[in-house]
């Protein structure tokens, strides 16, 4: 079996979906993945690739460039992934996912909002992918007219509490209400408890947006994170695809390709219609964390200080759905998720998405669909 090298850093999702969409690609032509994910010396890199014998590497970056010397690397069977082309890497077929798109609908979500200022939270270092969605955030608030704030802090992580507190003080600084686009769901996430501290109140005040939708970050917080969900698993299958192509002299060029997002996932801390309904909103907050875990309907209403009637109304008047639709509509969304990844079974998706009985499921999502899951399965899933 042929061995291709992978070396990312698996320390996020983002990383471990590029490798599962890679490992989707190596199964269909039969290639053994070597994924290193720890950094490793110059000479301890030779030795990998003088023990394996690959047949090609693929090589993630995480700055302005790659971490190891590409000198090592040949272009004729060597794809980076997730950079775009600095100075001296042109001569690499890469795959990245698409800042540009990616930060369009960021903005877009933000800018329904009407803010007196719209403000980036890059990473506090200055990675590629960080900078890249700040450019095109300059860019786009210039375009429309937006009055456009940076922050640029003088602390790097692991100081986090310093950070927040230079968060918090910068973002209390700023006319309300505001619209903050955080560099991913990391800084978000950072964003959201430096508002906690300065006393402004998140969706009320502040909309916050982050990037790449990890889910455990995104809905651990409170108020919830929204996201725009990067395609980082098809980034994964697309590199595979790539590298075939290399090593089997169906190439001609380096070229460059840019998997464009999957979508945007709104949860609480930019939803506009809550913002007359505090109560709608916590009542919203506990369907996207509990939808899929058998939550009921009489659970959610219990959150409002009045009957259950008058609760119905209010939270249709604020979302435009029931509470039912609206569990409906976040386990659909769940299931969506689940069978876009070939790999999950269909007969665990129901119980997943907090059905007991698998033929209600089925039935409830076609009557959402139109379709069967399997035809669902065959219309979107990647690979």
């Amino acid at each position: 079996m042929d061995t291709v090298l992978f070396f990312q850093r698996l320390n996020s999702s983002a990383a471990r979906r590029r490798l599962e969409g890679l490992g989707m690609f190596a199964h269909e032509v039969g290639w053994n993945i070597q994924c290193q994910s720890e950094l490793v010396t110059e000479s301890e890199l030779q030795e990998l690739i003088d023990f394996w014998r690959p047949i090609g590497t693929v090589l993630s970056t995480n700055d302005r460039h790659t971490e190891y010397n590409t000198d090592l690397f040949s272009p004729e069977n060597t794809v980076l992934q997730d950079c775009y082309p600095p100075k001296g890497l042109e001569r690499y077929a890469m795959v990245t996912t698409d800042s540009a798109a990616a930060t369009e609908i960021a903005l877009r979500e933000l800018v329904g909002r009407k803010c007196a200022v719209y403000g980036f939270i890059p990473w506090p270092i200055k990675y590629l992918w960080s900078e890249n969605r700040r450019l095109h955030f300059l860019r786009l608030t210039e375009k429309y007219g937006l009055n456009a704030k940076v922050f640029n802090s003088t602390d790097t992580w692991p100081n986090v509490a310093a950070l927040q507190k230079e968060l918090a003080a910068w973002l209390g600084s700023l006319p309300r209400p505001m619209g903050i686009l955080a560099a991913n769901d990391i800084v978000g996430a950072n964003v959201l408890t430096a508002c906690h501290v300065a006393g402004i109140s998140v969706p009320f005040e502040c909309q916050v947006v982050g990037f790449d939708d990890d889910e455990a970050i995104c809905e651990g917080v409170s108020p919830t994170l929204s996201s725009v969900r990067l395609d980082f698993r098809t980034a994964g299958y697309r590199a595979g695809e790539l590298l075939h192509k290399l090593i089997s002299g169906q190439l001609s060029g380096k070229p460059l390709v840019s998997v464009p997002p999957l979508g945007f996932m709104r949860r609480g801390s930019s939803r506009l219609f809550l913002q007359t309904d505090r109560h709608a909103l916590k009542a919203s907050e506990m369907i996207l964390a509990k939808a899929c875990e058998g939550l009921r309907a009489k659970d959610v209403l219990s959150v409002f200080p009045c009957s259950r009637r008058l609760a119905e109304m209010r939270f249709r008047k604020a979302t435009g759905r029931s509470v039912l639709e609206e569990i409906r509509a976040v386990r659909i969304k769940k299931a969506k998720r689940l069978l876009a990844d070939r790999r999950c079974e269909l007969s665990v998706i129901a119980n997943m998405c907090g059905y007991d009985s698998d033929t209600t499921f089925r039935r409830v999502f076609r009557e959402e669909t139109g379709m069967t899951m399997r035809e669902w399965r065959r219309m979107h899933a990647a690979g």
